[in-house]
């Protein structure tokens, strides 16, 4: 029997052998920042195995998105590398994309170089640390790095990218009145507040022309009162079709905030402190996290329903 699921899908520019796409999710195999043997060897496998497509996650378009030390920086000096990676794809058959994004405020200075920075200032738990809210200045700079990233991409051989704009990274910070509490033109209403996604897709679609497919991952709920809601996610996701992006993937959940909306179940708190380099953090975690951070209960396709 011939299952859908094994059957070719087209996006935009691109056609996959079926519809099995390995998701954006965080290798932790790029020390330095820098492309791996191992990065490629994991996703040559991945290909290996028959899927339609792989995703290399999460590059980061500037040296200030960065939120993890062994977390890919997309720029130049690392291209050639990265295509040895898709050409080892392409040799298994399979396409290869590319998760493109910006932390925001999910970050560190020890990591990222600089003060991180979100659509206001405040102080992330998380990190921890204090963020700067971004001048309205520098966000046309900031899309251009996106839009720079596809070019990067597309040298390095990568058949589609996926903007990040979901899981309370900077444009989910934007897109979130939880994050944004700007009182200029990007903050406010739901129309303001996409404006940042809107300047940074313009860049993307227009670097990305008529020969990469653009996905983009975004919240349909930040999961916790006072985040966006499914209302306000569709406006969103019809704001992103109406600017030609070819595919959605639909996710939720905030790092900072809710992170168990994300992967559901138990809150793994003892492995979660265990690499935590703060000794407070660490131990306020391990005492107080199943209060500070909520668990949601697990189901099979817990998304489903908000996508469909």
């Amino acid at each position: 029997m011939r299952n859908k699921l094994f059957t070719p899908v087209t996006f935009g520019p691109l056609t996959l052998r079926n519809r099995t796409i390995r998701s954006a999710a965080f290798e932790s195999m790029c020390p330095g920042n820098n492309p791996s043997q191992m990065l490629l060897d994991y996703h040559r496998s991945v290909a290996a195995g028959g899927v339609g497509m792989t995703t290399v996650a999460y590059a980061a378009v500037t040296q200030s998105g960065l939120s993890f030390d062994r977390q890919l920086w997309l720029r130049p000096s690392i291209i050639p590398r990265l295509h040895e990676l898709t050409k080892a794809v392409h040799d298994e058959g399979a396409a290869v994309g590319i998760q493109i994004g910006h932390c925001g405020n999910m970050s560190h200075k020890n990591i990222c170089g600089v003060t991180p920075i979100s659509a206001s200032s405040g102080f992330n738990l998380y990190s921890p640390t204090f963020v700067r809210g971004m001048e309205k200045e520098e966000l046309p700079e900031m899309a251009k790095a996106y839009g720079n990233a596809v070019n990067l991409a597309r040298e390095a051989g990568f058949d589609a990218v996926e903007v990040h704009a979901g899981h309370g990274y900077l444009i989910s910070q934007f897109l979130s009145p939880y994050t944004n509490r700007r009182k200029d033109e990007y903050g406010g209403s739901l129309e303001n507040r996409m404006r940042f996604m809107d300047m940074v897709m313009e860049e993307v679609m227009k670097a990305a022309g008529n020969d990469m497919a653009v996905f983009v991952k975004m919240n349909m709920r930040d999961g916790f009162k006072g985040g966006m809601e499914i209302d306000e996610s569709i406006q969103v996701a019809k704001r992103l079709l109406e600017l030609g992006v070819h595919g959605l993937v639909l996710s939720g959940g905030f790092v900072s905030k809710a992170p168990m909306y994300v992967m559901r179940g138990a809150m793994p708190i003892r492995s979660m402190s265990y690499y935590m380099n703060c000794w407070w953090l660490k131990y306020g975690v391990r005492m107080f996290g199943k209060w500070m951070i909520p668990s949601v209960p697990f189901k099979e396709a817990y998304f489903l329903e908000d996508a469909l």
